[in-house]
């Protein structure tokens, strides 16, 4: 659940220079100032415990904090960074391995100034800069409903960082880059739109991933949520710019947007904006996320790049229009509309428009799992050459109303490919996902119903037939399971059969995989559901 992730070794290296011009040298902050325990005793107010618990779900701390299948807040996850990879450290109350010895101050410390009570500097992989902005009573609500969890042993995992870049001390350069003080309301906004900016710019902070980079790496002092790149995805402008933003877009689809993933003219969530929704924004109130929005109208909206048209005879978009044309248009339609509500839009779609293609590339590559009720989608672009993914990327940029660069190249294709493993791509390293749906899992366990011998018989011959069955006994053994949860949930179980069958090819898992997958989609929307 990598979503946030900081492109700053730069930044890094230049600061120790910075620091050393400071005379900071590689000293720790003193012990004694650090805020170490005892820790205050738990607060037992449930006001503020419910409080804490709507900030820390508002900051998606869940996200980062807990390993897949692992308990939530204990740690245990990698973060990917250019200088290597970050283990996420334990956050319940345990006084050993978890945060249990921080003092009121010493949590605040580290909250708006990334040092822990044993005076290190934290890696930036935190967003701590963003909460600079917060007030005392924000962040003590949060260390209060942490310090009501249970505490959970679980030591921090290795971290493995290359020199120069395992030098804490010199993360303090980044220090230089805070947005600075408390967040004060600005007279010129409404109420609304200051605790939209509050939102936006404190615990949510959308702009590490929507801003784009200093010359250090650093986003929390950069361009405003104008988009930029991030871990091979492209987070588009969040401005209501019509062209490279979100302007053609209403406010009541930015909002189910927010809240479900999904909107009537939006299309489906992608990439790691998916896991900000899941573990954030669609547990906020219709009051907060209507007040996000009415803050991003407040800014400027200035477009991200100039329209370019092409020529009606350019020979890569012609290129891309065949690959269009044999791979994709099947579902996304000849003219970019989709199908409405199953299959989303590419004409005017905001992750297609974006300034930079990644985000195209790397659905192409990846393919996506059925969200909501919009189809689970093969990732085709296994199967191509990197040249074909980066005509078709081309193409879709600049069809129908599109206007976007034509930037897409087959070396920026290969690099994003190297890193694009999914089951719908046949490219995970451990072959399939685990099926963590709990009530398909409980319904394949019990042998009497019949539904896992349904998927273990189930080939090409009689998918169809099969596919039928599996519907019909899933509206008895799981009948509030949603849609979605049912494509990609049995799509998952389906998975290791499909791999462990030695008739199949292995060229050949991957399509047969994601076939399963239409089909069930197909017969579940015909059969009604949700």
């Amino acid at each position: 659940m990598n979503k946030k992730l900081l492109g700053g070794a730069l930044g890094i290296v230049l600061s120790a220079g910075v620091l050393a011009a400071h005379g900071w040298g590689a000293t720790q902050v003193p012990l004694q100032t650090a805020g170490q325990g005892p820790s205050q005793a738990p607060s037992t107010d449930a006001a503020l415990i419910a409080k804490g618990k709507y900030l820390t779900t508002m900051g998606d701390c869940v996200g980062c904090h807990s390993a897949n299948g692992g308990k939530e807040f204990a740690g245990g996850q990698y973060m990917a960074m250019p200088f290597g990879k970050i283990s996420t450290p334990n956050i319940t109350p345990d006084v050993n391995t978890g945060i249990g010895y921080y003092t009121d101050a010493g949590f605040i410390r580290l909250m708006r100034g990334g040092i822990t009570p044993k005076g290190q500097y934290i890696y930036p992989a935190m967003p701590y800069p963003w909460y600079t902005t917060l007030p005392d009573d924000d962040i003590l609500a949060i260390k209060a409903y942490l310090f009501s969890l249970q505490p959970i042993h679980a030591p921090r995992l290795k971290n493995y960082i290359w020199f120069p870049f395992n030098l804490r001390p010199a993360v303090a350069g980044y220090n230089l880059f805070f947005l600075g003080s408390r967040y004060h309301p600005d007279p010129h906004l409404t109420a609304q739109q200051n605790r939209g900016a509050y939102i936006v710019n404190g615990l949510e902070h959308c702009g590490e991933c929507h801003n784009h980079r200093n010359f250090l790496g650093n986003t929390a002092v950069a361009l405003n949520v104008l988009g930029g790149p991030i871990t091979q995805w492209y987070a588009p402008s969040l401005r209501f710019d019509p062209t490279t933003g979100i302007g053609r877009f209403s406010d009541a689809d930015i909002e189910e947007f927010l809240k479900d993933g999904d909107s009537p003219s939006m299309g489906t969530v992608a990439g790691p904006m998916s896991e900000v929704i899941d573990y954030s924004t669609k547990y906020l109130t219709d009051a907060d996320r209507a007040a996000i929005v009415a803050y991003l109208h407040t800014l400027p909206t200035t477009p991200a790049y100039y329209e370019w048209k092409r020529g009606p005879n350019n020979a890569t978009v012609l290129a891309g229009q065949q690959v269009y044309l044999s791979h994709c248009a099947a579902c996304h339609q000849p003219d970019g509309q989709g199908i409405k509500g199953n299959i989303p839009a590419l004409d005017g779609n905001g992750m297609v428009t974006a300034t930079g293609p990644q985000s195209v590339i790397r659905v192409i590559l990846g393919g996506l799992e059925a969200r909501g009720s919009y189809a689970l989608m093969p990732g085709v672009g296994a199967t191509m050459t990197d040249e074909q993914v980066a005509e078709v990327a081309n193409y879709v940029r600049q069809a129908w109303s599109n206007v976007a660069p034509m930037s897409a190249t087959p070396l920026l294709v290969n690099i994003i490919r190297k890193d694009t493993h999914t089951f719908t791509n046949g490219q995970r390293p451990d072959g399939c996902p685990t099926l963590e749906q709990d009530q398909l899992k409980t319904a394949l366990a019990d042998n009497s119903n019949g539904l896992e011998d349904l998927l273990k018989s189930t080939t090409m011959p009689n998918m169809l037939n099969n596919v039928n069955a599996i519907v019909q006994k899933l509206h008895s053994v799981a009948p509030t399971v949603s849609r979605s949860d049912a494509v990609n949930g049995l799509t998952i179980a389906y998975c290791p059969i499909v791999n462990g069958d030695d008739t199949i090819p292995p060229d050949q898992r991957a399509w047969q995989l994601t076939h399963f997958a239409d089909r069930l989609f197909t017969q579940l929307s015909n059969n009604g559901s949700d």
